[in-house]
């Protein structure tokens, strides 16, 4: 099977699977009143929205350039702007709703093609960033108890249950299949290291390990973890502020704090890979508001329809700036140019 058809089969899975969970998440919801719910909405809010949205990307793509200022210099090599950053990575996500996670690759791509640095170097600080946001995300889940403090037996329906009805269904074959590609996977890495392609491999696993050891070698940890607070920050005002623009807080005496734990809900349906979170995000944000603020349906619908097409074309907008001005790459630079 060719590398092309295994792309499109992917992506293709993941339109289908957020074709399925968009369906599953707005069946029987009424769009008339969703409709009025979006009329009578204060769209005096969208400023601030579109403010705190921005401003959050800002924050990421500075806590980024502390990471790529610590990539070893190479020949020609730049230093990578602040804006240059924001710039990628709102090309990125632009491309996530394209497929799952390729707008990291092509966040990575712009910024080694424009400033002449390792594709891997700076695929590293990537992944550095992500298991930085993966750590930040565990400390903030455990705030769940505290925000939703007896409601944990619901949380743990509508996470947990799903998962665990479906693990006593695996068949022994299926455990033997996974275990068997794991087997053939290790093995066709030993075949291609042993036929001559070691050292290149090699050159590009030191330009990862380069990008990866950013995070130590960087002098602005105190930064570091500012930005980081200052990204979830705006991620929470991001979650509340609709609810403003709706009159929900009144409606349904939803707060900060609540709009927190919607966020964070939120957050969990975004890492099933749908593009930009298509389905995923919507069904489990009005599970979320349905079970444990006693939301309406519809009242759901609205809030999570309005947050994630406004995000959506917040992106679409930003993303297609910068590609007009940055140019959009597939290339990566190796790690010896």
């Amino acid at each position: 099977m060719s590398e092309r058809l295994k792309g499109l089969l992917v992506r293709s899975g993941s339109f289908v699977l957020a074709g399925g969970l968009l369906y599953l998440a707005l069946r029987g919801v009424d769009f008339r009143t969703v409709g009025q719910d979006l009329r009578d909405a204060n769209y005096w809010w969208i400023i601030p929205i579109v403010a705190v949205t921005l401003s959050s990307h800002l924050f990421r793509a500075w806590r980024w350039t502390f990471l790529l200022d610590q990539i070893p210099p190479r020949p020609k090599s730049v230093h990578v702007p602040l804006m240059g950053a924001f710039g990628a990575i709102m090309i990125g996500y632009l491309a996530n709703y394209v497929a799952p996670r390729i707008g990291e690759v092509i966040r990575t791509a712009n910024v080694a093609k424009r400033y002449h640095q390792p594709f891997a170097s700076v695929l590293g600080t990537v992944i550095t960033e992500r298991i930085l946001d993966v750590f930040t995300m565990a400390l903030a889940l455990l705030t769940l108890p505290l925000v939703f403090a007896g409601q944990l037996g619901e949380i743990r329906d509508l996470l947990m249950d799903p998962l665990l009805d479906r693990l006593p269904h695996l068949s022994v074959g299926a455990i033997a299949l996974g275990l068997g590609l794991t087997v053939a996977v290790v093995y066709l890495v030993y075949r291609w290291l042993a036929t001559g392609h070691g050292a290149r491999i090699a050159a590009a696993l030191l330009s990862l390990k380069d990008g990866l050891a950013t995070i130590a070698k960087t002098p602005r940890r105190g930064a570091l973890v500012v930005s980081t607070v200052l990204i979830w920050l705006c991620y929470g005002l991001m979650a509340y502020l609709p609810f403003l623009m709706f009159g929900f807080d009144e409606q349904f005496g939803i707060g900060f704090v609540a709009a927190w734990g919607v966020m964070l809900l939120g957050a969990i349906g975004v890492v099933i890979p749908s593009p930009g979170g298509i389905g995923s995000y919507h069904y489990i944000t009005i599970q979320s508001l349905v079970l444990l603020f006693a939301f309406t349906q519809d009242a759901a619908a609205s809030y999570a329809i309005l947050t994630h097409t406004g995000q959506l074309l917040i992106y679409v907008v930003t993303g297609a700036f910068f590609i007009l001005r940055m140019g959009l790459s597939f290339t990566a630079t190796t790690a010896e140019q």
